[in-house]
């Protein structure tokens, strides 16, 4: 096992060694999502991708950054669940191989402990001592064979250990990928739903409040024909960086999808949830953008909120929908607004 993982870690290094090259031959950017692009095409383990690429290089195409967000988005982010399930595999085939040369070395342990009996006993009846020299003689034998094989059991747990060393740095790197939205580098909808799991169970251990807000951008749609998906993407990136540098450090933020974004507020009440909402509403409304890409000025960017608060006991989705019913009023009622639970009540009541 410890063999095949070297080979697989020097294969590991002739891909990246392939895929450079070719990422600064073509003017692709060296970023995580561009590398995992061309690692899986060089690979070939991805034939999909492979096809894709072979027939963009075959018309001469260009790999803008749009383009390189849909390769990624289309055949690599759900590929790295893929990689998850290798991982998985590959710590079994070396728990396999740890289990058997310790099961080896108890066998020996087992072996020498017995040939010590036996030469216990044969001292014993061997008054004369005739028997000294092969007694001594079988038990250091035995002793050096023994240490020997310990010495071959010490490489490979220390081989062993480097290939578990090697898989927990692949895997901590994958998870982080796979909890990522390829486009602005914030948490996608999945690492979400898992922390706002975790955070719901603490609120109710803890009973302590917690916040829930869903943000759209207001006529986005729009604005992306408008401007272009370019310009769209860069807007997309601006607000979910912004958003993310105007809460605190125990809060989360995630793009949900398209132009929604979340952001889940623990051990934070009404009050203070309405404060932050209302403070990024009013960043937005204030500013004007500027395209980076076109070097023009885009105008005004606003955003609609949606607030609510958990409710001991209820679930994750009843909290988001509550949310997401309180984004639509805000919408009905004219976007760039905050709109709550509370708005929610005062609209349904008679």
């Amino acid at each position: 096992m410890a063999e095949l993982m070297s080979l697989s870690l020097e294969k590991a290094h002739s891909y990246t060694r392939m895929a450079l090259p070719l990422m600064g031959h073509h003017g692709i950017p060296t970023t995580p999502m561009n590398y995992s692009i061309w690692y899986n095409y060089v690979t070939g383990e991805n034939p999909k991708l492979k096809e894709t690429i072979d027939i963009m290089l075959k018309h001469g195409d260009q790999f803008t950054e749009e383009k390189n967000k849909v390769l990624y988005s289309k055949f690599c982010a759900l590929y790295d669940e893929v990689k998850i399930k290798k991982l998985q595999e590959g710590l079994t085939m070396v728990l396999i191989t740890l289990a058997s040369e310790v099961q080896g070395l108890s066998i020996h342990t087992e072996d020498y402990e017995k040939l010590l009996s036996r030469s216990m006993v044969l001292l014993s009846d061997d008054r004369n001592g005739e028997k000294l020299g092969v007694i001594i003689q079988d038990i250091i034998d035995e002793t050096k064979s023994l240490v020997q094989y310990g010495k071959t059991i010490q490489q490979k747990l220390e081989q062993t250990t480097q290939d578990l060393e090697a898989l927990q740095q692949e895997y901590e790197h994958t998870k982080k990928e796979a909890a990522k939205d390829p486009l602005t580098g914030i948490a996608n909808r999945k690492a979400f739903m898992e922390e706002a799991t975790q955070v719901i169970r603490d609120a109710n251990t803890r009973s302590e409040p917690l916040a829930l807000i869903m943000a759209d951008i207001d006529y986005f749609k729009y604005f992306n024909d408008t401007h272009g998906h370019l310009v769209g993407d860069e807007v997309l990136k601006f607000v979910a960086k912004k958003i993310k540098s105007m809460v605190k450090g125990q809060d989360f933020v995630a793009r949900l999808g398209g132009e929604e974004f979340v952001i889940l507020l623990p051990r934070t009440g009404f009050a203070g949830a309405l404060h932050v909402a209302e403070q990024i509403r009013s960043y937005f409304d204030l500013s004007e953008l500027k395209s980076q890409t076109l070097a023009t000025r885009l105008g005004k960017v606003t955003l609609s909120l949606g607030l609510a608060m958990y409710e001991p006991g209820e679930t994750l989705e009843a909290l988001i929908d509550r949310s997401d019913k309180s984004l639509y009023l805000a919408k009905e009622k004219g976007r760039n607004r905050v709109a709550t639970q509370r708005d929610l009540e005062t609209a349904n009541t008679p």
